[in-house]
């Protein structure tokens, strides 16, 4: 979610306050996501400047701990994020409305992959994947940082793609494809 000022709420904002909703706990809520407290604290103050409205309140703690609990503006931006992401995934699974939007996606990180194995948990599942083919990834760097690393062509290197999630995807056959497929 944006406005003027930039990405009000992301997914991992979003996760965050989720967390928080559920453990009354800003600290547990960063430690469920594998980010510190301060990235956390950071998350939140950025999502309340943006977004004009106090999302979280907090009480200190001493003996019997602190607590931290979404006001009801954080839980309205909450349910509105939760709102828009349902709407859009709907909408990309809906093949009729969507057209071909699987090729206008701004997103250049994509590698065709298959999937190795599915580890399920209680909530999430983890997917192991593999690239199908060889792919040819771009990196954008200074010249400074070439020089820093001692690049050369033929190097081994490691590609990291920067990104806060990866997506899987996969392709919906159409009503003529199922009846292709199984004969009819």
């Amino acid at each position: 979610m944006e406005n003027k000022k930039g990405t009000v709420l992301d997914e991992v904002d979003a996760l965050l306050l989720r967390r928080i909703s559920e453990t009354n706990s800003l600290t547990e809520a960063a430690k469920l996501l594998g980010i510190s407290y301060r990235n956390a604290w950071d998350r939140v103050k950025k999502v309340e400047s943006y977004s004009g409205k106090k999302i979280l309140e907090s009480r200190a703690g001493g003996a019997t701990g602190g607590s931290s609990r979404l006001t009801q503006d954080g839980l309205s931006l909450l349910r509105e994020f939760r709102s828009v992401r349902k709407y859009l995934f709907n909408a990309l699974d809906d093949r009729d409305s969507a057209g071909n939007v699987g090729y206008k996606l701004s997103a250049r990180n994509r590698i065709s992959a298959k999937v190795r194995r599915i580890e399920r948990g209680d909530i999430t599942a983890m997917i192991k994947l593999t690239a199908v083919s060889p792919v040819t990834l771009t990196s954008i760097i200074s010249k400074e940082a070439v020089d820093d690393l001692g690049l050369q062509e033929g190097d081994d290197v490691e590609a990291i793609i920067k990104a806060t999630e990866v997506m899987v995807a996969k392709a919906i056959p159409s009503l003529h494809e199922k009846k292709a497929k199984n004969g009819k």
